[in-house]
């Protein structure tokens, strides 16, 4: 079993990791402003659970298809200049969308179609960025890489939705948005002043057609145990607990009365709770099996989510929300480490590519289905519903695949892929 550096921060000590994580904290702060602000005001606009979500999920359910695209691209090109042009696309889409709202554009499916392009844009080039990373790091740092991208992201969480609250307030939402559009030109600029490229090695069918190089990809994730375990787990997650996060501005409002400072206020708790499970998951992972700590999240986050759904007051909902950052947050580093740790190196790009489509694509579906029942019902049931779901699927995981443990954990030399795989 590979032994994990139990130092959250240790890959800092590298430059390139430095320069590239300074940028994306900017990014990432930039994205949360934009999450916010476009999100309370298709709430306030339409006060549907459904059309909020459509806002998050635009900016998520992208990756189903541009991703698998993203990942052909970093299999084959230098997975850094990829990545680079795929945050300038994101920066023009997202001016766009900062010029529509600046011409008093509020309906949700136009300001949607301009989240869904540069969403798609971000994508295409973030197999590129995850299969670069293992490059970047020794194995043992592995987990603290991925730990780092999420202090990134709830970072963004943590400041994005205050600052857009402010920024919103003094100059509108069309500066507010194009303040994210110039942080993926930041974030782009940090990408080229990494110097070495970070080509693909090894492909064993560098012509093949788009049709046979995506299932090249796929064989390659089904026959590594701890590859297909490690999405499992997170198709699961995404498509039970993880829409209580797009359903924040909505959630406050319809169960609370809050507005866009009250729904920041809970997002950035989460934020802040994220940061702190990552930190937390990443000692625990060099004093405990993999396994292990995952099997403590899978029943802990569907308790947190219920206690998240039934919080009396503000001052219990934006705790329950700390605790369910922090959970969510150390199952996705903890799968999706796993994923990293065991992706072959010519197929990187494609495996990530995979489990990044199939958690947008979950989220997405989660989010309609969780909408749906808190407009039918309300959010409180909806989100104990997605609780009792979770436990339901990880229990059909288990059972069908009863060498889960030795897949997550390391598969052993001893013990063939396709007993540890379901057929």
């Amino acid at each position: 079993m590979l032994v994990v550096s139990n130092h959250p921060f240790v890959p800092l000590r590298h430059r390139e990791v430095r320069l590239l994580w300074s940028a994306a904290v900017i990014s990432d702060i930039g994205t949360w402003v934009q999450l916010i602000v476009v999100g309370s005001l298709v709430a306030a606009h339409t006060g549907s659970a459904v059309q909020t979500g459509l806002v998050a999920l635009a900016t998520f359910m992208p990756q189903g298809i541009a991703s698998p695209v993203g990942g052909l691209l970093a299999d084959r090109y230098d997975r850094r200049k990829v990545f680079a042009w795929a945050l300038l696309a994101q920066a023009v889409a997202t001016t766009g969308l900062a010029v529509a709202l600046g011409m008093g554009v509020r309906t949700p499916a136009v300001l949607t179609a301009f989240i869904l392009v540069a969403s798609a844009a971000g994508a295409t080039g973030a197999p590129s960025y995850a299969a670069m990373q293992p490059d970047l790091v020794p194995p043992d740092e592995l987990m603290a890489m991925v730990s780092l991208g999420v202090y990134s992201w709830n970072s963004g969480r943590i400041v994005g939705p205050i600052l857009g609250t402010l920024l919103a307030l003094w100059v509108g939402p069309a500066w507010t948005v194009g303040f994210n559009a110039a942080t993926f030109v930041v974030m782009a600029v940090a990408v080229t002043f990494v110097r070495r490229p970070f080509l693909p090695h090894g492909d064993a069918d560098p012509d093949g057609s788009i049709r046979v190089r995506l299932v090249e990809g796929w064989r390659a994730l089904r026959a590594t145990p701890g590859c297909f375990h490690g999405v499992a787990l997170l198709v699961l997650f995404n498509l039970t607990i993880v829409p209580f996060m797009g359903l924040i501005p909505i959630y406050v409002r319809a169960a609370y009365g809050g507005g866009t400072g009250m729904a920041g206020t809970v997002a950035s708790a989460q934020g802040v709770g994220a940061i702190v499970g990552g930190i937390v998951v990443t000692v625990l992972a060099a004093r405990y099996s993999r396994s292990t700590v995952m099997s403590w999240l899978v029943f802990v986050l569907p308790a947190m989510l219920v206690a998240y759904a039934v919080a009396p007051t503000v001052s219990w909902l934006i705790p329950a929300s700390f605790v369910l950052g922090g959970c969510s947050s150390s199952m996705f580093i903890s799968a999706s480490a796993i994923v990293q740790r065991d992706a072959p190196p010519a197929s990187r790009g494609r495996i990530v590519s995979i489990m990044q489509a199939a958690m947008g694509v979950c989220y997405g579906i989660g989010l309609l289905f969780i909408g749906s029942i808190g407009d039918l019902t309300s959010l409180h049931i909806a989100f104990a519903v997605g609780a009792g779901l979770m436990l339901v699927g990880f229990a059909a995981l288990t059972l069908r695949s009863r060498h889960w443990r030795r897949a997550i954990d390391g598969t052993p030399a001893s013990v063939p892929a396709e007993q540890l795989c379901p057929a």
